[in-house]
């Protein structure tokens, strides 16, 4: 696996962004996506950025309320403090970006444990999408993207209600077999405070803090 770089976030924002349909861009060194979906603006993602980088982005952001910044860092009090000098707020400071070798991890699909559930799965251009079903509700889902070796999962979600029952771990066994397919030799995602247990306990590594920002109005 490759070392936490430039190159490594580049890989993470490209699956993550064809894994969810977003166009892409780059400001210098930095990587952006236009989130349609969400804000109809761009997020832009920072690995260590110094503190003049740190200025330049804030500054873009500045430039629309609903645009947002993010930073892959080691240094989470440093970026705080970069915060509140160019005029930005923390949105989010809970998640991680975390790394799996795919060496060891399941090769074939997990067979759905439920009687009661259902699955469905697709898997085109590199991209695979997990849903499981009770009835007609869909109960739990994930999506994964590969790119340059790498597997990118993206919002591997269970309902509240349905919760530590193993739905989380089928699913990411089911897109990791689907990753498997496309030859991905590694992962890559972003955890939520929530989600890290599970990871770790699936095999996955944190690499460093990922904290949001957005314009201090």
């Amino acid at each position: 696996m490759r070392a936490l770089d430039d190159d490594l976030l580049e890989i993470w924002v490209s699956g993550w962004a064809q894994a969810r349909g977003y166009r892409t861009r780059h400001e210098g060194r930095f990587p952006a996506a236009l989130l349609h979906d969400r804000t109809n603006d761009w997020e832009y993602f920072a690995l260590e950025p110094s503190h003049d980088e740190f200025a330049a982005l804030a500054s873009s952001a500045r430039h629309s309320p609903t645009r947002l910044f993010t930073i892959v860092t080691t240094r989470v009090n440093e970026v705080h403090g970069a915060a509140s000098v160019y005029g930005m707020q923390i949105r989010s400071s809970d998640e991680v970006l975390m790394v799996a070798d795919m060496e060891g991890q399941d090769i074939e699909a997990p067979v759905l444990p439920w009687d009661h559930f259902s699955v469905e799965s697709t898997h085109e251009n590199q991209v695979g999408i997990v849903t499981v079903f009770d009835a007609d509700s869909p109960i739990a889902s994930g999506r994964m993207a590969v790119t340059d070796g790498y597997a990118v999962f993206d919002r591997i979600v269970t309902e509240p209600a349905y919760r530590r029952r193993g739905l989380g771990s089928y699913v990411m066994r089911a897109l990791t077999a689907l990753a498997l397919e496309d030859d991905a030799d590694a992962g890559l995602l972003i955890a939520s405070a929530d989600g890290q247990e599970l990871y770790r306990y699936l095999g996955w590594e944190s690499l460093a803090a990922v904290v949001m920002f957005e314009p201090r109005l």
